[in-house]
């Protein structure tokens, strides 16, 4: 009898241990601390999406030209003897930039300067006999065969010396390509030219740029080229400076398509008075195409990207709801939608790539 209550009183003990190990283990754990969890929701940030005034543009990418850049190069065979230049050099057209050996050529302008003076010898000797021979014909001293005589040897004498000078003309020339003039004013650039270098005709030693204009050279896509008019202004910017805008205008649009891209290369004409711009340089160009619209406008941070298409999501009842979204061009740290979010929509721009449609969200500051 005693051994039968004392197992009627651990019953309730052990009912009582078996519910409270179950309640700790979390088999009951879709309750209420479940559901706690579930409604505190994601923490986001949102904001407003925003009505501006903009102006349609296109934003094309281009690198910057000369406005001339005419390659040097020498009309003779020679070598080097000195190079008078250094790249970033400002030149005059007409000032030396190279120079050959030139003693061959001093030598070739000596030989034919003796030459001339040879030609003129005899050029001066046949008109004096010619000029003679005429007045003793005059006075019947000597027959027309003498004279005619005396005339042939001054024709003949006459053309020496025009040869004589032709080739002392000639020697001079190419004693003058000895040195390598700038063929217009502009910045040295791309030089290649070393001393005691063999060269041929037609080498490549150097380039000179005039950049005291430069054109922005880009490329326009056949569905934009309605947009773009010779005389439209155009803002440029490069990389070098991040804050700063030059003003162009369209100057030349090629009426044919180029035959790799069938784009149409057109180039945007820049003053460069102070240099700044240099050719090579990649450059961005923004050419406004109609007048001021409002467009709707998030944050970049708003905007998700999966496989190519692009997402909003808008706070709506505590919930985090997904658009599909057609964006435009990106200005500072805001982007255009073109479509796809009602204007005045509150949209989440921080945990974004955490949200999934219909996730309860919850907004921090």
């Amino acid at each position: 009898m005693k051994g039968f209550k004392v197992k009627y009183w651990t019953i309730p003990v052990v009912i009582f241990i078996g519910l409270f190990l179950v309640f700790r283990s979390g088999a009951f754990s879709n309750g209420k601390a479940t559901v706690s969890t579930t409604n505190s929701g994601v923490s986001i940030k949102a904001t407003e999406a925003q009505l501006v005034n903009t102006v349609p543009n296109l934003m094309l990418n281009g690198s910057i030209e000369g406005k001339t850049s005419a390659i040097v190069s020498t009309k003779l065979a020679g070598r080097i003897e000195q190079v008078m230049v250094q790249e970033g050099q400002h030149v005059n057209a007409g000032d030396p930039l190279a120079r050959l050996e030139s003693a061959e050529l001093g030598n070739s302008v000596r030989n034919a300067q003796d030459a001339v003076t040879k030609a003129q010898v005899n050029y001066d000797l046949a008109m004096s006999d010619y000029q003679r021979y005429q007045t003793l014909y005059s006075q019947g001293a000597i027959s027309q065969q003498t004279l005619d005589n005396a005339e042939a040897k001054k024709r003949i004498a006459e053309a020496d010396l025009s040869s004589a000078t032709t080739s002392q003309s000639n020697a001079k020339e190419q004693y003058g390509y000895g040195i390598i003039a700038a063929p217009v004013d502009g910045v040295v650039a791309n030089v290649t030219a070393t001393v005691g270098q063999v060269v041929s005709p037609g080498t490549p030693l150097m380039a000179v740029q005039d950049i005291s204009q430069v054109y922005a050279v880009i490329n326009i896509e056949q569905k934009d080229l309605s947009l773009v008019k010779v005389g439209q202004k155009a803002d440029v910017t490069v990389d070098t400076y991040d804050n700063k805008k030059f003003e162009g205008i369209v100057d030349l649009i090629n009426p044919e398509a180029g035959t790799t891209n069938r784009m149409f290369r057109t180039k945007i004409k820049i003053d460069n008075t102070d240099g700044a711009l240099k050719a090579g340089m990649f450059s961005k160009v923004q050419l406004a195409t109609g007048d001021a619209i409002q467009i709707l406008t998030v944050p970049q941070g708003a905007v998700i990207q999966k496989q190519g298409i692009y997402y909003v999501f808008t706070v709506e009842n505590d919930k985090a709801v997904r658009h599909q979204v057609e964006i435009g061009n990106t200005t500072g740290e805001v982007i255009q939608i073109k479509s796809g979010l009602p204007s005045g929509s509150k949209v989440a721009v921080s945990n974004v790539s955490q949200l999934k449609d219909g996730d309860v969200v919850r907004i921090v500051e």
